[in-house]
């Protein structure tokens, strides 16, 4: 472990020992620790939200691949059936 020496004010000092008495921390260092976790969590929780989609936002993007690909490959390509590529369909014989 890596030591790290900080000045506090006597107000921030007082905090955290509150802390240690009514949380149940055994030092200043754990409480601090404690926190500087719960703050890394909570910026990469706050970055994985940007990734979140609702389902209209899907539904759009969805609704938007369909198109580029019919306006790609022409709008007479064949619609392959819900069995065509199920499991169902991989593991049969062919032959």
């Amino acid at each position: 472990m890596t030591n790290i020496n900080i000045t506090l004010p006597e107000s921030l000092k007082s905090l955290i020992d509150q802390q240690i008495a009514e949380g149940g921390y055994n030092s200043a260092s754990e409480y601090l620790q404690q926190l500087i976790i719960q703050e890394a969590r909570r910026k990469n929780q706050g970055s994985l939200e940007g990734f979140i989609i609702n389902d209209q936002e899907l539904e759009s993007a969805l609704d938007e691949l369909a198109d580029d690909f019919a306006a790609c490959v022409g709008a007479n390509v064949p619609t392959l059936s819900d069995y065509a590529v199920s499991r169902e369909s991989i593991y049969e014989d062919h032959y």
